[in-house]
C-alpha cells in the first residue's frame, strides 16, 4: 500500500510538472506618439534613433487634437506610453488623468531642465524642445526688411501676406500679437481679428495646412506669414526658398514649446520613463537642435548659432495664458468666424 500511494505521488508530482505555467504578462513594446511630416521624421532622428533601447518601439502619427482625442476614446485600454504636445492643450490634458507627473527618481535629468523654462502645469508636461512664432518672409520679394507684427499691414505688402485660420493653433499667437498693437490681447481681440480679416481679404486667404503656407511661398503668391522658426530654417534648405529669411518681432516673438507627457499604462515597465530622460539628455538634446532647429531645453547642452538667431532664450520670449483659451475656445473661435472669416 505505501509503495502505491508513493507511486501515485510521484506519477501526479510528474504530471503537474509537465502542466503549462499560468501565462505572465509580459511588457508592451513603447509607443510613442508625435507628428507626422518632416517634425515627426526629425523626432525620430533626434531622439528615437538615438535611444539605446529603440528597438521595437512604435510611433503613432498625429497632430496635438486628434492625439488627445484618441487618448480619451482608449482612455480604458490606453494604447500610447509617451504623448508630445505643443502648450494649447495642456490645461485640458493635465485635468483629464490621462497622463501622469514625471517621477525624478525615474527621469533624473529633469535636474537639467533651464531654469528660464516655464512649466504651466508642473511636472505633468515638461517641454523636451521650443521655438518661436514669429514671420517668415521672401527678403527678395520685400524691399524693406520686416521687422514688426504691424508690418503684416503694410501697403507695399498688400496683396501678399498670408496667415493661420482659427483650426490652425498656432493662429492664437498671431491673434495675440496683432491685438496688442493696439493694445489689446487674447483676452480683449477685437483690434486683432479686424487686422486678420484685412490679412484674409487683402491676399489669397488664411491657410489651414503647413502645404499651402509652403506652396504659397514657393509660388510667390505671398511673401510672407507668420510661421514656427524650426520649420523656416530647414526650408530655408530648399533651393526655391533660398531667399527666404525669419523675423523675431521688435515687440517680440512667442515661445512654441513641444511637451513630453507620460500617459498612465504600465503595459511597458519603465521604458517610457526611460525614453523621456534620454529626451532630457545632453546628447539627445544636442542631436535635436542640430535636426530640429529648435532650442534644448538641458542647461547643458549647446545652442547651434542658427538656432541662437532665431530662437531668443525662453524669458526674452511671449507667452499665452492657454489656460483661459481653453476655458473661452469656444467663444474664441465664434468670434474669429463672425468677424475674420465674414
Amino acid at each position: 500500500m505505501t509503495l502505491n500511494l508513493t507511486r501515485r505521488q510521484m506519477l501526479a508530482a510528474a504530471a503537474a510538472c509537465m502542466a503549462p505555467l499560468p501565462a505572465v504578462a509580459q511588457a508592451q513594446p513603447l509607443t510613442i506618439g508625435w507628428y507626422p511630416g518632416l517634425l515627426g521624421a526629425n523626432f525620430r532622428r533626434g531622439f528615437l534613433d538615438t535611444f539605446p533601447e529603440a528597438k521595437g518601439a512604435k510611433v503613432v502619427e498625429s497632430f496635438d487634437n486628434a492625439r488627445f482625442t484618441q487618448m480619451q476614446a482608449n482612455r480604458s485600454a490606453p494604447n500610447l506610453h509617451v504623448g508630445v504636445f505643443t502648450d494649447v492643450l495642456l490645461p485640458l490634458i493635465a485635468r483629464s488623468g490621462l497622463v501622469a507627473p514625471l517621477d525624478e527618481v525615474k527621469v533624473p535629468n529633469l535636474k537639467s531642465l533651464d531654469p528660464l523654462l516655464r512649466l504651466p502645469v508642473g511636472r505633468v508636461a515638461v517641454p523636451v524642445t521650443y521655438g518661436t512664432w514669429g514671420i517668415a518672409y521672401d527678403a527678395k520679394k520685400v524691399g524693406k526688411p520686416i521687422t514688426s507684427w504691424a508690418d503684416l499691414l503694410r501697403d507695399d505688402l498688400k496683396g501678399h501676406v498670408s496667415a493661420p485660420n482659427v483650426t490652425y493653433n498656432s493662429s492664437m499667437y498671431t491673434l495675440d500679437a496683432l491685438a496688442s498693437l493696439k493694445g489689446g490681447s487674447l483676452r480683449n481681440p477685437a483690434a486683432g481679428l479686424e487686422a486678420l480679416h484685412q490679412v484674409r481679404t487683402r491676399g489669397p486667404g488664411l491657410w489651414d495646412q503647413e502645404s499651402i503656407a509652403v506652396g504659397w511661398l514657393k509660388s510667390g503668391e505671398i511673401w510672407a506669414t507668420p510661421y514656427f522658426s524650426g520649420n523656416v530654417l530647414a526650408m530655408m534648405k530648399d533651393p526655391d526658398l533660398a531667399d527666404l529669411k525669419f523675423c523675431v518681432p521688435s515687440e517680440g516673438g512667442y515661445a512654441l514649446p513641444m511637451n513630453v507627457t507620460r500617459v498612465v499604462n504600465s503595459s511597458a515597465g519603465d521604458l517610457p520613463d526611460a525614453f523621456i530622460n534620454h529626451m532630457l539628455g545632453v546628447q539627445a538634446q544636442e542631436a535635436w537642435a542640430r535636426i530640429g532647429n529648435a532650442r534644448p531645453v538641458n542647461a547643458q547642452a549647446r545652442v547651434p548659432a542658427e538656432v541662437a538667431a532665431v530662437v531668443p532664450p525662453a524669458d526674452k520670449l511671449r507667452h499665452l495664458d492657454w489656460t483661459f483659451f481653453a476655458e473661452q475656445r469656444g467663444a474664441i473661435v465664434d468670434q474669429w468666424n463672425k468677424v475674420v472669416n465674414r
